[in-house]
């Protein structure tokens, strides 16, 4: 099979999509298939070893040019592909596929639009109630094009029931939406001693972890506030990184709160990090499906987090997380000092969090999304 996949976000760039999209391409072709992948890059000068074609083109394009280039260049490669699989750069992809009379394959991950109305601080609104209301015209546009480009896609892929219902609410029919739930790949493995990385950070007592790329949605900022209130001496570390990074530490250092903030780190090590916590926290707004989440649950690290979106699809609270309300800090606050507190608690909720992990393998989810590129509805 030939497929050209899409993606904004392609390898050194950090985070979900662009490891998943550089994961789903080797895979591909190592099992065969012809791939191309074409991807907004940074600097498109910096190459990978992929042994299959990279079109880059430079993020830093005005947006208007920048999709002219994605539509010619994802139409050319659909005209000798069977099927377009897009993970980004979502309307010049699909719209190049439709043009190329090509299947295209849509991976969803969340509401683009409402996170880009949160990002232009155009609104507050939590994203389900951002459903059902109506907004100023600029709103409304980003809604537009999103429901455009989920109207051109063949087939819709989102990795929890949560989002399902949100694309459904977008008109799009039920049936041409399927859930193939996010996988570990491979097994993560500890390539940096807890005692090294403590050193590193210079720390002593308990370490609150978080990880997260630093969008307003992740609520970095509350949990910032809330360390000022950890027991144990406990420290709030933060990798990650993201356009909130300069306001967050400068809040961290006007506050005086114990937070250090790691930044960005290789995909790989952290897997590191979460061996080295005493507990891992995620005050997310909103979630389709956390990678790290599953990648805490295999590291067995006790969890607190918010009972939203997928959050409720992969973790059982009481048995291998504790969920709060989103929004209701002394809630949260209690559950890390509960858990700090109580190493038996801890212990069991680490140990139930690594039992039936079974179903979130790499190979299921290529499986899966295989069988989606292979008969994509028209």
């Amino acid at each position: 099979m030939r497929v050209v996949l899409v993606s904004n976000l392609f390898p050194p760039d950090i985070g979900g999509p662009a490891t998943h999209i550089s994961r789903l391409a080797g895979e591909l072709f190592a099992r065969g298939h012809r791939v191309r992948v074409i991807v907004a890059a940074e600097d498109p000068r910096i190459h990978g070893d992929e042994p299959y074609p990279v079109r880059r083109i430079s993020r830093r394009l005005p947006v208007p040019l920048r999709f002219a280039l994605v539509f010619v260049w994802a139409w050319l490669a659909a005209l000798f592909a069977d099927v377009v699989y897009v993970n980004g750069l979502e309307l010049p992809a699909t719209a190049a596929a439709r043009c190329a009379f090509r299947p295209a394959v849509l991976k969803i991950v969340g509401d683009f639009s409402w996170e880009y109305a949160i990002r232009h601080r155009w609104t507050d609104d939590g994203i389900d109630p951002y459903q059902a209301r109506r907004y100023p015209l600029r709103v409304e546009l980003v809604r537009f094009a999103q429901r455009l480009y989920c109207r051109l896609a063949g087939r819709i892929v989102v990795p929890s029931r949560y989002l399902r219902g949100l694309v459904h609410g977008w008109g799009v029919p039920v049936e041409r939406i399927h859930v193939v739930n996010n996988a570990l790949v491979g097994r993560p493995r500890v390539r940096h001693a807890a005692d090294d990385l403590r050193r590193q950070l210079d720390l002593s007592g308990p370490i609150v972890l978080t990880v997260a790329r630093l969008y307003p949605w992740k609520q970095i900022d509350d949990l910032v506030r809330m360390s000022l209130d950890f027991d144990g001496a406990a420290r709030l570390v933060i990798v990650g990184d993201g356009p909130e990074r300069a306001a967050l530490e400068r809040l961290a250092a006007d506050l005086e709160a114990p937070a250090s903030f790691v930044g960005a780190v290789d995909q790989h090590d952290v897997f590191s990090y979460l061996k080295a916590a005493d507990l891992f926290v995620l005050n997310t707004r909103y979630e389709g499906m956390s990678h790290v989440l599953l990648e805490a649950r295999w590291a067995g690290v006790p969890i607190v987090t918010t009972d939203v979106g997928g959050n409720l699809e992969i973790l059982e609270s009481d048995r291998d997380a504790l969920l709060v309300p989103y929004g209701d800090h002394p809630a949260m606050t209690a559950a890390i000092n509960l858990i700090l507190a109580d190493p038996a608690l801890a212990t069991r909720l680490g140990e139930n969090a690594r039992t039936d992990l079974e179903h979130y393998t790499w190979d299921r989810q290529v499986d899966e999304t295989l069988h989606l590129l292979r008969a994509p509805a028209g």
